[in-house]
């Protein structure tokens, strides 16, 4: 009968299994489902272990991130072992092999302790806890956190090792959570009876559970978010050692020569014959066991002693000299050096001060020549900005043409008609068509004035490198979408629909491609809304552009007032057009209506530009842009963007200064 037993190396859990194909994967249907976070790198049929023979091997189903035996990627199908981690992906999973049909990994047999007998003493100390070092990054501000001990508390408490938030904050605890070594020696997470609870990666936890480093430690729903990116265990403390007892022979020949030799040198530093000083000691020493009962045994020693201390004496007498001499040698060569040292100094100051100006012409020609390429990147976008805007006022220049000979034409008609006396019908549908085509044309002449009294090429020139390119992978599909930057560090916007779909809760894959770039970056989905078609995104090691002016209050949208919008229309294909470095498209119009819920935009805009911000004439984001009519070119809803602030975390919404 075919047996494997494996464990859940981010929760412990372990598995024993009977079945001759393990499937692991996102699907429901799968032996061993993984769902959350944890099927963020996860395909639908990731991996298989299949038992072939008396063995087992690991099988990759052509996932799209890859399976991992022992750190190397699998190719097809590699034999499994006792022992060996596999991993679903580069960062996903982590499995561990603990059994194969009757073979037993080692790392079990640790878990049913021996019998200890003990040792044979008074008493037994029990062994004392090792303390461990910990390192906590946290998400939302990047701030590290350091600690070490046995026992480290997390809270907004000022008892707390590990403060994650300072002040006064609605979902985290005085003291929260805890770290503390288990009784395996390990060190473990657990809640001491939080409000909010505290989370290991996703999951509440009930109970102490391992840590490990890269797991995220969630205090509360929507709280700050720890990532361990380190663990260590600290120094025991010194086992103090039983003073030593002295035994026989404290007073024998080498300490009686020692002594002689420590007053010795005293009498030199007085001044006095310290050769002299030197036998004194010696004999008064011997002179001691003399009154001994074995004074003849004691007169050979005081013999056998002057000779040793004779001999030391005159060692010590010429090392004493050699030192004196050395020390002199030593400090005139010390002078020499400090002189040398000197005029070095001189010189070297003197050629900096002959080479100043040359190295500050080297800096400014290198300071002018980085300011010449941003004027040049500046001037660019400037030019395909008014490019665009040019294009723009060319064809609403022909639409109000081709409305004003409509009017002309149906007034025209009117007239004919008038003249002719054709029915009353007649004359009223020519009439209600003239009245149309007028409203027509003035709503073109005031688009127009709108475009033309407002600066859009600065609002492109400014804003544009904070607006990304959005792929996202369903499956095998691929879909384009627009977000812009909002934090320094990587936080976006976009819509709901953008980074979802019907058929998945999340996208397999999203990346990010930023104006003027073709450097592309991972990112992940950090909330949604489906209602208000919103997404907040967050761009893995992102530091550059964003955006700083946006009407979080809701107030700076007026109707009639011009608008503008950049985004990538028609997603990729276009922005790439004959370049890898992806370019942003704007488009230029009128508030034509502000609700509660909706933002009306009206200009010459096309279907694709899904997220991307609307500013009005000031240069604010007023909205998000969320979709078009195909059959009314020039319609376009848009989203307040007030309804993205309920998406944020605590955390980002004070760094935002939004109350």
């Amino acid at each position: 009968m075919p047996q494997i037993k494996i464990q859940l190396m981010a929760t412990g859990r372990t598995l024993e299994l009977h079945d001759a194909v393990v499937q692991l994967g996102r699907d429901a249907s799968a032996t061993i489902p993984f769902t959350g976070e944890d099927a963020r790198v996860v395909s639908t049929r990731h991996a298989e272990l299949r038992q072939a023979g008396e063995g087992w091997r690991l099988v990759d189903l052509g996932s799209r991130n890859g399976t991992y035996l022992n750190g190397r990627r699998v190719e097809g199908d590699a034999p499994l072992g006792v022992g060996d981690e596999f991993r679903l992906g580069e960062t996903g999973p982590r499995l561990k092999v603990l059994a194969l049909g009757g073979m037993i990994s080692e790392a079990t047999l640790t878990e049913l302790p021996a019998p200890v007998l003990p040792a044979p003493g008074p008493s037994l100390r029990p062994p004392e806890a090792r303390p461990y070092g910990i390192t906590l990054i946290a998400t939302a501000t990047g701030r590290r956190f350091e600690a070490q001990g046995t026992r480290i508390r997390i809270g907004r408490g000022k008892e707390c090792e590990v403060r994650a938030v300072e002040g006064s904050e609605g979902i985290v605890s005085r003291v929260h959570a805890e770290l503390s070594v288990g009784p395996s020696g390990g060190l473990s997470l657990r809640d001491v009876g939080s409000k909010n609870g505290t989370f290991l990666n996703g999951d509440r936890i009930q109970e102490a559970m391992p840590v490990r480093i890269g797991d995220r430690i969630t205090l509360g729903p929507g709280g700050p978010i720890l990532v361990v990116e380190g663990i260590g265990t600290g120094p025991m403390k010194a086992a103090v050692r039983p003073p030593v007892v002295q035994g026989m022979g404290h007073n024998t020949v080498m300490g009686l020569i020692n002594n002689a030799l420590s007053q010795a040198r005293e009498e030199r530093r007085r001044g006095g014959r310290g050769s002299t000083a030197f036998f004194k000691a010696v004999a008064d020493e011997v002179g001691k066991d003399s009154r001994r009962k074995f004074r003849w045994l004691a007169g050979l020693i005081t013999v056998v002693v002057l000779l040793l201390a004779g001999g030391v004496y005159g060692v010590y007498w010429l090392l004493s000299q050699q030192v004196e001499q050395t020390e002199v040698e030593r400090r005139s060569a010390a002078d020499s050096a400090r002189e040398a040292a000197t005029h070095l100094r001189q010189a070297l100051d003197s050629a900096r001060a002959e080479a100043a100006p040359a190295a500050t012409v080297d800096s400014l020609r290198t300071q002018l020549e980085s300011a010449q390429a941003r004027t040049n990147e500046l001037r660019d976008a400037l030019t395909r900005a008014q490019s665009a805007l040019g294009q723009q006022l060319s064809a609403g220049e022909s639409q109000r043409q081709a409305s004003q000979r409509d009017l002309d034409r149906l007034r025209d008609q009117l007239t004919q008609a008038q003249k002719s006396a054709p029915s009353s019908g007649t004359i009223d549908s020519l009439r209600r068509q003239m009245a149309a085509t007028e409203a027509q044309s003035a709503s073109l002449d005031a688009r127009m004035r709108a475009i033309r009294g407002t600066d859009f090429a600065a609002i492109a020139q400014q804003n544009q490198a904070a607006v990304g390119l959005i792929t996202v992978r369903f499956g095998k599909d691929l879909y384009n979408g627009t977000g812009f930057v909002i934090t320094a560090d990587g936080y976006m916007l976009t819509n709901w629909h953008v980074v979802t779909d019907s058929g998945y809760t999340q996208p397999d894959t999203t990346w990010v491609t930023m104006a003027d770039q073709s450097v592309t970056r991972y990112a992940d989905v950090v909330a949604s809304s489906q209602d208000r078609d919103i997404a907040l995104i967050k761009i893995r090691g992102y530091q550059g552009p964003y955006l700083t002016s946006i009407d979080w209050g809701g107030t700076k949208s007026r109707q009639g007032e011009p608008a503008a919008l950049i985004g990538y229309p028609a997603g990729a294909g276009f922005a790439r057009l004959r370049s890898a470095v992806v370019r942003t498209s704007m488009t230029a119009g009128i508030i034509s209506r502000v609700t509660e819920d909706v933002i009306q935009f009206d200009g010459m805009t096309v279907g694709g530009s899904s997220g991307s911000p609307v500013f009005n004439s000031n240069g604010e984001v007023i909205s998000i842009h969320r979709a078009g009519l195909p059959q009314a070119p020039g319609f376009a809803l848009s989203v307040p963007i007030r309804h993205a602030v309920s998406l944020m975390p605590l955390a980002l919404r004070q760094r935002l200064g939004i109350p």
